[in-house]
């Protein structure tokens, strides 16, 4: 049967079944499932005061620094993840091995530059979010935008002039907008401008921005004044600036003016855009910079100081001509060298008319399209609010799209075929699975429409990216649809699993990420391939909801029906996602080989693929799949790639949780408790910042917390976590769900260890009813709980009672299992430890010896069982040679598992019980076994 196939441990993922406890081992416990060790270290808050770049998984304040983007002349950028507002960030450290210029203080110098980016809010200026001080540091937390600098770009790509004038006119906008809220970058270059993956133009780095010296009407007013102007005092962009010993700028795009000294307004932006135009365009230098100032001071002799005076001026460019087989336009190229006037007098008034002027054929082409819409221009006009009205109405229609998958009628479907499986849990359950998609409908239809809005509306956004977030967004649509279908027709099974099955619907999150919309490969080009992998796409939906649902053996052959017709796409995304629910599917019916086969070929086809998401979702499974049968050293060998990959990543929380997750509970299955409660204790971290209150697995992460707790022996805090796992599975799941006995019978183990015997058997008993009650009493999970209370009752000294329960369970297991299952070993173990407890080590011996003989049991069951037959063979008299043999074997499994004070026990026994000493007393009491898990 599925159930006895996957027996193993609870984890924060969607496993197939929860954890099932097991009474007298320590130490094992189910490993987590889901599809976000410590993945950052969290190191000291104290600024570096060597200069080198910070170690990822620092926490700047509450910014957790994942990996670094560069360096400019002032400051060190990193990728940062903000958990308060879950969204990552680009965070800006002033560089401790850089000085500011003289006469300034670092955290000025940084201050100035938040500020002066905090007064802009425009599409084409990087937002920032915060501002901070990190030890002796300031930082700045900035919009992250995934993309190469504009210098890059232009280097590696060949754009037109018509494309290269597009971005410049984006980035022009952005240096509008700061002037216009009285800033001048004074360092604008190729460099300083980024093009995102979308499309997007953005002007950062404002290091050098200050207020404007005076507004072009003070200009004006004060025109034959000199000198320069006295700083705002108590503002920090208003610090007075170095002198002209010290220039600040770069060379190649500098106007003359920041050479001299003299006072520099909005017009010197103009001057470093037209020199960066000049070089985008025509791939070579428009000046020399050393001849600059000198020849900007020789013509300025003289020269008349008025607003319009330019036209007066003999025309002095700081540009040599372009090539005169260029194709770029004249009317561009009059532009552009009226921009690199020596003379600020010369150039544009305003960056408006400069971009006024360059903007020339996007005005021809706006003036033909108005022509042919002024028929339904006229007809707008008819009603004021005509216009709007269609806006608002251009993105509409999310909400019906969803409702054809997740509806009224789908809902009253759903809840009849719960109802009619008669589980005591069912109508609650379908009230909490309803409550899930109803958020999940409308976070899509909000999601759908603001993509569409961001391109249709407000022109934020490429076409080509809403197209690929549309393509993303519908197949999440699809991925509902199917589960729902399931879940329409569910049998006892799937309503059991259908909390976490609707849990684990697909993030949205990667439909508005960038950079992992980018990380698909595009689609082929032949219409007819495109929709075959669009249907195939649908139906790899309906895969995922059979395995989400537990319908494991249906979701099987679905695949393998699937398999040709995808190969056949030769489309790696396809085929990587098939092969890893194949994969996972396969390990669930008990076909481990070929689930780690398939789940191989999967890493390997993602990696084919070059999908690091979909690498470590593979990993986390197959981390999994090798710790829960027998080989948990491949598991951690695994894990170490996975976090590799998730740190090129930059840390993903969702992907971080599962994995933390997951490598917890391979810590546990090796006995290494303290690395478990620290993988654990991160996943909670990542939890608090992911997860609704009511998801599944905020219990499942508490749960393993409460197992690390209980193998290092705190036994309060493992009361406090696995009582909160039990409460967190209430609110999830409600009362009578299967799941909660899982809980109950754990807490009742951490109480029995703890010596609180009554509270032990109060827990084991609701477990029990539970179980009994949902899964019939014939269940293997009844098994189950009837070896923990059993384990109760040995030590409340109730050996006869413990004895047959003990054989009941024994019983029900091998009528499910046949004799050949290691699970049976729990249970023999538990009846030889109450029988031993009990003064009859003769009758003890052969139980703990079938115990013994299943080796794939965890092994510090194993030494735990040996000990005790020791102590038989002893007590018998005849053997005590093969007792001190047994007593040696156990210690070596506690020695292998660092379990120092087991050791020492046996130590203790071993001299005290030499190979010819005499039978000197009568046998000694039998302290009461620890509980075993899984």
């Amino acid at each position: 049967m599925e159930e006895s196939k996957t027996r193993t441990l609870d984890a924060p993922g969607e496993s197939d079944r929860d954890a099932v406890t097991r009474p007298e081992r320590a130490g094992a416990t189910r490993p987590h499932t889901g599809s976000d060790a410590p993945l950052q270290s969290q190191l000291s808050s104290e600024g570096d005061e060597g200069g080198h770049e910070l170690e990822q998984g620092t926490r700047v304040q509450r910014y957790i620094l994942l990996k670094p983007l560069g360096k400019g002349g002032m400051g060190v950028v990193y990728v940062a993840y903000d958990p308060d507002l879950d969204r990552k960030v680009a965070l800006k450290l002033l560089r401790p091995d850089r000085e500011a210029p003289e006469g300034h203080t670092g955290r000025a110098w940084m201050l100035r530059e938040a500020q002066a980016m905090a007064r802009v809010s425009h599409p084409n200026v990087i937002s920032v979010y915060d501002v901070g001080t990190f030890g002796e540091q300031v930082f700045l937390a900035m919009e992250l935008l995934p993309g190469r600098n504009l210098s890059d770009r232009i280097r590696q790509e060949k754009y037109t002039w018509r494309e290269i004038l597009r971005i410049f006119l984006e980035a022009g906008q952005g240096l509008r907008a700061a002037h216009r809220a009285g800033l001048v970058h004074r360092d604008f270059k190729p460099a300083n401008v980024l093009v995102g993956e979308d499309g997007r133009v953005c002007v950062l780095d404002f290091g050098l921005a200050r207020l404007a010296e005076v507004s072009e009407a003070e200009e004006e007013a004060r025109a034959g004044e000199a000198g320069r102007r006295e700083p705002r005092t108590g503002d920090p962009l208003a610090l007075a600036l170095p002198e002209s010993n010290l220039m600040l700028g770069t060379p190649q795009y500098m106007p003359p003016e920041q050479y001299l000294g003299t006072g520099v307004d909005a017009r010197a932006d103009q001057f470093s855009f037209c020199a960066s135009l000049y070089w985008a365009l025509y791939r070579q230098r428009p000046f020399e910079p050393r001849k600059v100032a000198q020849t900007a001071a020789e013509s300025s002799r003289g020269a008349p100081n008025t607003g319009d005076s330019w036209r007066r001026l003999p025309h002095v460019t700081a540009a040599q001509e372009p090539p005169a087989d260029s194709p770029v336009p004249s009317w561009v190229r009059r532009a552009v060298m009226r921009g690199l006037s020596l003379h600020p007098e010369a150039r544009f008034p305003s960056m408006d008319a400069l971009l006024e002027a360059l903007s020339q054929e996007q005005r021809r082409v706006q003036r033909r399209g108005a022509w042919a819409a002024m028929g339904t221009l006229a007809l707008a006009a008819a009603g004021g609010g005509m216009y709007l009205f269609h806006q608002s109405r251009l993105c509409a229609g999310a909400e019906p799209l969803v409702a054809s998958v997740w509806g009224p009628e789908t809902r009253r479907q759903v809840e009849a075929a719960f109802t009619a499986t008669g589980q005591p849990f069912a109508a609650e359950t379908a009230l909490k699975v309803g409550r899930i998609l109803d958020g999940y409908a409308g976070d899509w239809a909000r999601v759908h429409t603001e993509a569409c809005e961001a391109t249709r509306v407000r022109g934020e956004q490429t076409e080509e990216l809403l197209s690929m977030r549309m393509v993303c967004l519908e197949r999440r649509r699809k991925d509902l649809g199917a589960l729902t279908g399931v879940l329409s027709e569910a049998d006892a099974q799937v309503v059991e699993r259908a909390v976490e099955a609707v849990s684990a619907l697909p993030s949205l999150q990667p439909c508005q990420d960038i950079a992992s919309l980018a990380e698909q490969p595009p689609l082929p080009a032949d219409p007819a391939v495109r929709a075959s992998i669009e249907k195939l796409g649908e139906r790899i939906a309906q895969v995922k909801a059979l395995q989400d649902a537990g319908r494991y053996k249906a979701g099987v052959e679905l695949a393998r029906q699937l398999e040709p017709e995808v190969v056949a796409t030769a489309y790696l995304p396809l085929q990587a996602e098939l092969r890893f629910h194949l994969g996972w599917l396969l390990q669930q019916e008990g076909e481990v080989e070929e689930g780690i086969r398939q789940l191989e070929r999967a890493f390997d086809t993602a990696e084919s693929g070059r999908s690091d998401r979909t690498r470590l979702e593979v990993l986390t499974k197959l981390i999994y799949t090798f710790a829960s049968n027998g080989h948990p050293e491949e598991a951690e060998r695994w894990g170490r790639v996975a976090v590799a990959i998730l740190n090129r990543m930059g840390g993903e929380p969702p992907l971080a949780l599962d994995l933390n997750g997951n490598l917890g509970y391979v810590a546990l299955l090796r006995g290494h408790y303290q690395d478990a409660w620290d993988s654990f204790e991160r996943a909670r971290a990542l939890a608090e910042t992911t997860l609704g209150p009511e998801d599944p697995k905020r219990a499942k992460v508490s749960h393993g917390l409460g197992l690390a707790a209980l193998r290092l022996g705190q036994y309060p805090k493992a009361i406090e976590l696995l009582g909160a796992s039990l409460r967190q599975t209430e609110a999830a799941k409600g009362p009578q769900h299967p799941e909660v006995a899982t809980r109950h019978t754990m807490l009742a183990t951490a109480y029995r260890e703890s010596g609180d015997l009554e509270n032990a058997l109060t827990h084991v008993r609701q477990a029990l009813e539970v179980r009994k009650a949902t899964q019939g009493p014939e269940h293997l999970d009844v098994a189950d709980t009837m070896d923990e209370l059993g384990m109760s009752l040995i030590a409340l000294k109730r050996h006869d009672e413990a004895v047959q329960t003990f054989r009941e369970a024994l019983a029900i297991k091998r009528k499910v299992l046949g004799d050949q299952h290691p699970d049976l070993s729990y249970s023999y173990d538990g009846i030889g430890q109450a029988l031993l407890a009990q003064g009859r080590p003769v009758e003890a011996i052969e139980p703990l010896r079938q115990a013994l003989s299943y080796e794939e049991t965890e092994p510090e069951g194993l030494a735990q069982t040996g000990f005790a037959l020791a102590k038989a063979l002893w007590e018998v008299g005849p053997e005590r040679e093969q007792a001190r043999g047994e007593a040696g074997r156990a210690r070596e499994r506690y020695a292998k598992l660092e379990k120092p004070e087991q050791v020492a026990e046996i130590d203790t026994w071993l001299a005290s019980h030499p190979e010819e000493a005499p039978r000197a007393e009568p046998p000694q009491k039998v302290r009461a076994p620890k509980r075993r898990t899984r």
